[in-house]
């Protein structure tokens, strides 16, 4: 990931109008309910509550291509709306108690160990469990390896982010420098950027993870292509029609509207060849080559020979649509080796086009490849 995204989503709770409303808002919250002592307590709760569930709901989203946080819903504030938070909650919980454990009875030096690992393996566990299909992969080994090895450099930068924010938070609580809004407003964001960095990682390293974004280049792509196909096959049923009932005229003349509205690119040359060279009655896909070739002479003349090639193997009476063009691809057919085309094109080149001034020519080159 450039430095540029990483900065765009370590930074996005404060790029955010959302997210800094909501930045403000429960901060302010959360310090009201501090001075309230045991009565802020159920709004501290059900604020805590709202960041848990908002950061896990913009972790999936940013993971999974939107550009711009979630909005709001008054139902986060309900604690069994998302149980992602509580599920980390309980397993924040659980190795708690097991390192403390291990702690005391077995080797402190073996839990501080195994509680740095878990740390840093925090940050894989939550984006597993925010996208993965089980909440057993949150806790898979092999899952959790796979995000942080996968994300590499980027994912290091991820837990040196969440332990420097998690040193200034600590820095700003004892030297008492800020009053307590602020430290709450520090804490809020520093929760929200490790989220959307988080989902952030996980969307552009996408490929690499099997993680398959709802919307990204890949998926809108391939929505484009479905709606260009479905687009391309009512044109053709129209075509064919036209052709079935003897009307040839009038289906050339779709096609040529067709390539027209389209600025008669190449690749819709391609793909229409291919579909009409399966039709019984190849006249179609014959002219369709024949302009085909002479829109390609002198743009693209390797391309011109594979036309060529291809309408010879469609109606071996294909010729390009002048003596010029014909005489010019079996030069060109000549220099690329196949000989056999040239000739095929040359053979009967006074009979294609009679009166033409370079019937000598013609008939030069084709002893001349005879002789080869």
């Amino acid at each position: 990931m450039s430095a540029s995204s990483f900065l765009r989503y370590l930074l996005l709770p404060v790029r955010s109008l959302t997210m800094l409303v909501f930045i403000v808002v429960v901060s302010m919250g959360l310090a009201l309910a501090h001075y309230g002592g045991l009565l802020g307590w159920p709004l501290s709760l059900l604020l805590c509550t709202w960041v848990f569930n908002y950061a896990f709901v913009t972790l999936e989203a940013i993971a999974n291509g939107a550009q711009e946080p979630p909005v709001l819903a008054i139902e986060m504030l309900n604690p069994v709306h998302e149980w992602r938070p509580v599920f980390q909650l309980g397993l924040i919980i659980t190795m708690t108690v097991l390192l403390g454990m291990l702690a005391f009875y077995v080797d402190r030096s073996l839990a501080a160990a195994l509680a740095i690992a878990y740390l840093a393996a925090l940050p894989a566990s939550t984006g597993a469990l925010a996208v993965g299909t089980s909440v057993w992969q949150a806790v898979h080994p092999e899952v959790l390896w796979h995000i942080a090895r996968t994300l590499g450099l980027n994912y290091l930068a991820i837990v040196a982010v969440a332990v420097g924010y998690g040193l200034i938070g600590w820095w700003l609580l004892v030297s008492e420098v800020v009053s307590l809004w602020p430290l709450w407003a520090w804490a809020v964001f520093a929760w929200l950027s490790v989220f959307t960095l988080i989902g952030g990682s996980l969307y552009e390293y996408r490929e690499a993870l099997g993680h398959d974004a709802l919307d990204s280049p890949e998926r809108r792509d391939s929505r484009l292509q479905v709606e260009l196909e479905r687009e391309r096959s009512r044109f053709l049923d129209q075509v064919h029609a036209q052709a079935r009932g003897g009307n040839l005229v009038g289906a050339w003349e779709s096609i040529e509207r067709e390539l027209a509205a389209h600025h008669h690119p190449f690749e819709y040359y391609d793909w229409l060849l291919e579909r009409l060279s399966g039709r019984d009655d190849v006249r179609l896909a014959r002219r369709l080559a024949q302009d085909y070739v002479g829109r390609a002479l002198g743009r693209d003349n390797a391309r011109a020979t594979l036309i060529a090639q291809r309408g010879l193997q469609i109606d071996p009476s294909f010729r390009p649509r002048s003596g010029a063009q014909c005489l010019r691809v079996a030069e060109l057919l000549r220099l690329a080796g196949d000989r056999q085309s040239a000739q095929s094109l040359l053979q009967d080149f006074a009979t294609h086009f009679p009166g033409d001034p370079a019937i000598a020519d013609a008939d030069s080159v084709l002893s001349a490849l005879k002789r080869q």
